[in-house]
């Protein structure tokens, strides 16, 4: 879900106009967007007390300017950091067709804003607060992951999710994301040794990264993948590595660099780095 924050003022002159020019535009370039799990932090951030306002549910399939996932543009001009979520940004006008839904967003009697009922597609929570998804995760995981780690079960995974967190000189943590509906529909892990041979990097690893085919739209591999990367910051690990076979572009979309190519069962793969500190 892409999003954008207005006030009910400058709504009404876009559609006045026939099209939304955000200020930033002339002066960045870009109109600055969100996504659901972004927007309410972004209004209490720049917006707090601020009772006029209304988000702009925008279809990308739509637009007519560039779509753009970066690092955030700091309005005091500072660098982004690089464990930092990659924003959305239209790089022009926002045509009119494209906006598919306009959400009323005031904040409360104290100035805050909370998440409006239309924003709440799914939350990312730790896999220890789900047990109720621990055999359908297990389950998902064997099958997407047979080709590459034939010899696990179910029961492999199961253990994992009951060790999550540090154990024995070990450490993983799974994430999974839920909808309102409470179906599991993606996870990630974050790992100590991803279990690729003869690997010189250091670790952490990203790894286990699944969404399920029918919500792809909605961003959820995104939003689980960031919630690792914090993590990985928030431990003090200086960068976070993957490996994969067919993603190498998605990810460096997203700000992760190619080290080396290697193989894994006879598959080639892409070792990949993101640095979490400059």
């Amino acid at each position: 879900m892409i999003l954008h924050l207005l006030s009910r003022e400058s709504w009404a002159d876009a559609q006045a106009r026939g099209q939304l020019v955000a200020p930033s535009v002339a002066t960045e370039g870009f109109a600055h967007c969100s996504t659901e799990h972004q927007m309410v932090g972004v209004a209490n951030k720049y917006y707090r007390g601020t009772s006029n306002m209304v988000l702009l549910n925008i279809n990308p399939t739509k637009l007519t300017s560039q779509l753009k996932f970066e690092p955030p543009a700091h309005i005091d001009g500072s660098t982004a950091l690089p464990h930092e979520p990659m924003f959305p940004h239209i790089y022009g006008p926002i045509n009119l067709d494209a906006v598919s839904e306009v959400i009323e967003f005031p904040c409360d009697d104290h100035g805050t804003f909370t998440t409006p009922a239309q924003l709440k597609t799914y939350s990312v929570v730790n896999i220890t607060e789900a047990p109720q998804h621990w055999q359908r995760a297990a389950e998902l995981s064997v099958t997407e992951w047979k080709e590459i780690f034939s010899e696990d079960s179910v029961q492999t995974y199961l253990d994992l999710y009951g060790l999550t967190g540090s154990y024995a000189g070990r450490f993983a943590e799974t994430y999974v994301a839920l909808s309102t509906n409470d179906e599991l529909i993606g996870m990630a892990t974050l790992i100590d040794d991803d279990e690729l041979p003869n690997a010189p990097e250091p670790g952490p690893w990203l790894a286990a990264v699944l969404t399920l085919p029918t919500n792809r739209a909605l961003g959820v591999a995104t939003t689980v993948v960031q919630r690792i990367v914090q993590r990985a910051h928030q431990l003090g690990h200086p960068a976070l590595y993957l490996y994969t076979n067919d993603q190498q572009q998605w990810y460096t979309n997203k700000g992760w660099k190619p080290l080396r190519e290697t193989e894994l069962n006879g598959i080639a793969h892409t070792v990949m780095c993101l640095q979490l500190t400059n």
